[in-house]
């Protein structure tokens, strides 16, 4: 199947989808109705795909994908008179759509940068640890608590940065290459 593994909330799409067989080799072809269905946090939306060629052409509108970001599961059948065969399933990530997230950052990196923008502003003073008013108190999180979780952001980064790397063909940053003559 090729439904796109990742699209951005809000996105629309379209892609093309093969003839397949079912166990006994008989063939599923435009001759058979194509349906996906994708299972969103309220509902499940149930998307027909059209005859294109011996296969099938489905698309996914931007209301569809208009979606919290996350991982949602879905399912391809096809279905002729009384029969119906599942012919795939997975997963569908949608992400979070620009509007949203202009940075581009992971989680984990707009967490360090506020974890870091918290100890700068203890350092400089500008917040206070403690404080009582009208007999409700607030206690700010202790400075080494703050590095301990500094420290396991950085880690978390530092193997994104890895494996965006690795992903995008630049290959593993940690490898030390050496040329004798």
């Amino acid at each position: 199947m090729n439904i796109p593994k990742q699209l951005f909330a809000g996105d629309s799409a379209t892609w093309l989808d093969d003839p397949t067989t079912d166990a006994l080799g008989g063939a599923i072809d435009s001759t058979w109705t194509l349906k996906y269905v994708i299972s969103f946090p309220t509902t499940a939306v149930t998307l027909t795909a059209t005859a294109s060629g011996s296969g099938w052409s489905t698309t996914i509108s931007k209301t569809n994908t208009a979606v919290t970001a996350g991982d949602y599961y879905w399912q391809a059948y096809a279905e002729t008179g009384s029969r119906r065969e599942t012919i795939g399933s997975g997963i569908l990530t949608i992400k979070a759509a620009a509007a949203h997230d202009v940075s581009g950052k992971s989680q984990a990196q707009q967490d360090l940068d506020a974890v870091q923008l918290a100890m700068r502003t203890m350092i400089s003073g500008g917040a206070v640890a403690e404080y009582t008013i009208g007999g409700r108190s607030l206690r700010k999180i202790p400075m080494t608590d703050l590095i301990v979780l500094e420290s396991k952001l950085k880690s978390i980064v530092a193997k994104e940065k890895k494996a965006e790397s690795i992903a995008n063909g630049l290959g593993n940053p940690s490898n030390v290459f050496v040329r004798f003559k």
